[in-house]
């Protein structure tokens, strides 16, 4: 070997030993992310398990989660399926004898508290091998269990607030992140504040504004919750898409158009005919599957007020409850105002829960809301 060849393969080793320890200066790796990453990793067996159920909530969060987490697996040569779970309806979205004939080694849930996974487990429990559950929601007893499972919290490895931790993040810090679907289920989440530098970094990326980060997350929560029937469609569109602008382009768009004139419709009505009363509350009605996009944007607005909207979209009264301020904790009133009505639950998280209960028991329900407020003034 030449002289002139040995300097020239001394120089590309120096070079890279540089760009090595300077990539290693740049990253800084949590160790509580790392430790949870680690017993995550293990639990599922990354590298022996072949196949692996996912069963999600279909909001923002539970699908950007979800995307993430299926992509991380195929790159992983691990078989997955997505099931999506309507908690109100109490349902998956492709049917049980789907999950059944998957046969999955394991499950992880995604974005579903402790009590819907609970539900869950009464229809697929008996099918899903041991089970991880990476939430956000405030803790409970995970009931009907027939298998070892482990629940991971952002506190499990976080001070940050549990509410504006989406799962989405979590799945991107302990799997694998792809930055711009992440940003979606943030913003839907209203974790503007907690990641916004994640999100200056996506937009900056990906030559986006605020106004697009906002188009992205309106587009998804539309079809998620006007378009049910269009959600696995979408779900697979995000999985095969590589950039933003795609999405933005899509045939979704248009369902999105649609929704926004909608809901303008229902924000004037709601200015109109909302009950407000001196306990710090509104109450209004609205149509089917506008009640969770509503209440945010209301509660924005009405910074001083816990904003309640109702709808009917099956036999159950189903209403979102948002103050977001922090001082009303909305997840305790859902879950102390449902106390003793027949078929009834509550809960969330802190500045955003939601409840159902029979039609039969509104009225009861509102004066239960009053009630805790007298006993639970703003803090």
């Amino acid at each position: 070997m030449s002289n002139k060849v040995k300097r020239k393969i001394t120089t590309s080793i120096s070079k890279a030993k540089k760009f090595i320890s300077k990539t290693k200066k740049n990253v800084s790796v949590d160790p509580q992310i790392e430790n949870v990453r680690g017993r995550v990793r293990k639990f599922l067996g990354i590298g022996d398990t072949k196949r692996i159920a996912i069963i999600s909530d279909n909001d923002q969060d539970g699908i950007t989660s979800s995307v993430q987490l299926k992509k991380y697996f195929s790159s992983k040569k691990i078989v997955s399926e997505v099931f999506f779970y309507d908690h109100y309806s109490k349902k998956l979205s492709i049917p049980v004898e789907e999950f059944i004939r998957f046969s999955p080694e394991k499950t992880v849930f995604l974005d579903l508290s402790d009590g819907i996974v609970s539900d869950a487990l009464l229809q697929v429990g008996k099918h899903t091998g041991p089970f991880l559950v990476v939430d956000h929601h405030q803790s409970e007893s995970i009931k009907n269990d027939a298998f070892h499972y482990i629940v991971i919290k952002p506190w499990s490895f976080s001070t940050i607030e549990p509410s504006k931790y989406p799962t989405t993040k979590m799945v991107a810090d302990l799997f694998a992140p792809i930055d711009w679907i992440c940003s979606i289920g943030i913003v839907g989440d209203f974790a503007f504040e907690q990641w916004k530098d994640y999100l200056d970094k996506v937009k900056k990326k990906y030559r986006l504004n605020q106004k697009d980060l906002l188009n992205m997350d309106e587009l998804v929560g539309c079809v998620s919750s006007q378009y049910s029937e269009r959600i696995n469609t979408l779900f697979n569109f995000l999985c095969s898409a590589k950039y933003p602008r795609e999405l933005l382009k899509s045939e979704f768009f248009a369902l999105k158009i649609l929704f926004d004139k909608n809901l303008v419709a229902l924000k004037e009505r709601f200015d109109k005919e909302a009950e407000c009363y001196s306990e710090g509350v509104c109450f209004f009605h609205a149509d089917p599957r506008f009640s969770s996009k509503l209440s945010n944007i209301i509660s924005v607005e009405r910074k001083n007020m816990v904003v309640i909207i109702f709808e009917l979209p099956g036999p159950m009264m189903k209403c979102s409850i948002r103050r977001q301020d922090f001082k009303i904790n909305c997840g305790d009133l859902a879950k102390q105002c449902t106390i003793g009505l027949v078929n009834a639950k509550g809960g969330g998280h802190i500045p955003a829960a939601g409840a159902t209960f029979i039609p039969q028991d509104l009225e009861k329900f509102k004066t239960n809301v009053r009630e805790y407020l007298l006993r639970n003034p703003a803090k």
